[in-house]
């Protein structure tokens, strides 16, 4: 519509011009051609000399008329405009579900603690612009139970804080999406989760990060252990940690450790640069951990009146590998946010492994075996409270076992699809009671065949136990604590 008022305009310029006598025209007897000079204007305009006699006596005339057409060309542009407005969408049927009602609440209860700006998800899916672009996407994902990921098989350990869908909530999604994925009435959103402070579980009552960051080499995985003040007066007794590392692309694996020595500054200072080399271990007797983080971990929280001890004057050690694999690493300052329990607890966690650190996978098998065993059967009784499966690039599966005197065996954890990037630490609804005398396993199974396109050898060879990315592990941690 603005050329056309653009045009109109010139037209009428010229018009009122060739009225009051201010536009330049040759003119010759019985009237000749004379040029406009105005783009949008014919080129040819035939005037006569009564025109030119009479233009004072139009020139009025002219002006109203110009001013009458000037004032219809909105009126007309607008009747326009609303004619071929979209007419407004016809009334949803009943029970068309909206991302206003049932959507978004499905998405705050499984998917936006990590599909939130600033966390470890590609987008966010907090607005509804955000989930109405990926619609489609999102119900791909979730018929198909890739998204969220929740890598327990049922009937095996019943968990707290499961992410797995229920098939109600996945037809919700796919009955949203063929509606044209509708926003609904905004009156009936819930509240928003507050995810302001960049904290899953809000701000917490200390971070802890190294004094500056951390360049890590390019080109081949580093261990590197730095050495953290607490600064506490009295011990505390910290009932939820969440770790954010500073290059996601970048970090590995985070494990923690509790130094109440000091001998970790001594480390710290024999080596230059932040932090120290910490290869296989933090280099000094362990009294305590406060956990660990690898990829697809949320925050670890303790359940009701049991907690990790943290004491006055102690440092925390962070071990963070770096596996740069995409270029350049950036410099990293990986923080720890820990969260304090009001009160002293009843029971304090503990974080013990089921490992295998002697086996060697042979290349081109595509299901190789790994089984690992506590060393002696377990001689106090245990409550295990969570259970942290740990391979590396060629695991596919792993189950953990207990076999207490006189019992079946009893599955802790079954993982039969395992992926590196969405591990996790799976708390149990309710504590598993371990007697004494049981029996703690697990059996892993590994692909080291061409066909694994996470496979990092190509053609593949032997991988045995090691802290590089590239070789493989086998661990289950348990977090018990001593009944």
């Amino acid at each position: 519509m603005l050329p056309v008022i653009e045009a109109g305009a010139a037209y009428f310029a010229f018009i009122e011009r060739k009225a009051e006598g201010l536009d330049e025209v040759e003119r010759g007897a019985g009237g000749e051609t004379a040029s406009s000079g105005i783009a949008g204007v014919p080129v040819n305009f035939r005037m006569d000399e009564d025109d030119v006699q009479g233009h004072s006596r139009q020139s009025m005339k002219t002006r109203g008329l110009l001013l009458l057409l000037l004032l219809a060309i909105p009126v007309y542009a607008a009747k326009t405009r609303a004619v071929r407005a979209t007419p407004p969408a016809p009334p949803l049927p009943p029970g068309t579900p909206t991302f206003s009602n049932e959507v978004v609440r499905i998405f705050q209860q499984h998917c936006q603690s990590c599909h939130h700006d600033g966390d470890i998800a590609p987008f966010s899916l907090v607005e509804y612009a955000d989930a109405k672009s990926r619609a489609p996407l999102i119900k791909f994902m979730t018929e198909t139970r890739q998204m969220p990921p929740w890598k327990p098989t049922q009937g095996c350990g019943e968990f707290r804080d499961e992410r797995r869908l229920t098939d109600e909530q996945i037809a919700t999604i796919k009955k949203w999406v063929a509606a044209g994925a509708p926003e609904g009435n905004r009156a009936q959103l819930p509240t928003p989760i507050d995810f302001s402070s960049g904290w899953t579980k809000g701000q917490p009552d200390l971070v802890l990060k190294p004094a500056v960051a951390y360049q890590p080499p390019a080109g081949t995985d580093t261990y590197r252990c730095f050495t953290i003040p607490t600064n506490l007066t009295q011990n505390m007794y910290v009932a939820a940690v969440d770790t954010h590392p500073g290059d996601r692309e970048t970090v590995h694996h985070v494990l923690t450790f509790i130094d109440t020595t000091g001998e970790s500054v001594k480390l710290d200072e024999a080596d230059p640069g932040p932090g120290y080399t910490c290869f296989g271990g933090p280099g000094f007797a362990l009294t305590g951990t406060l956990g660990g983080w690898a990829p697809g971990t949320r925050p670890l929280e303790m359940p009701e009146n049991v907690a990790f001890e943290l004491p006055a004057t102690s440092r925390v050690v962070m071990q963070v590998h770096y596996h740069p694999h995409h270029g350049d690493p950036e410099p990293d300052q990986t923080e720890l946010g820990l969260y304090f329990a009001k009160s002293a607890p009843a029971k304090i966690m503990q974080v013990l492994p089921i490992i295998n650190q002697t086996f060697t996978i042979p290349p081109n098998d595509p299901n190789f075996q790994v089984d690992a065993v506590w060393p002696i059967l377990t001689p106090v009784r245990l409550k295990v409270w969570f259970v942290a499966p740990h391979m590396h690039l060629l695991g596919r599966k792993m189950t953990v076992e207990m076999k207490a005197p006189g019992k079946d065996a009893q599955c802790l954890v079954n993982i039969d699809d395992w992926n590196f990037n969405w591990q996790g630490t799976y708390a149990y609804k309710e504590p598993i009671d371990v007697p004494i005398g049981t029996r703690m396993s697990l059996k892993a199974f590994y692909d080291n065949s061409s066909a694994n396109p996470l496979n990092p050898n190509d053609p593949p060879k032997a991988v045995s136990w090691g802290e590089a990315t590239t070789d493989e592990m086998c661990i289950a941690f348990l977090g018990v604590t001593i009944e």
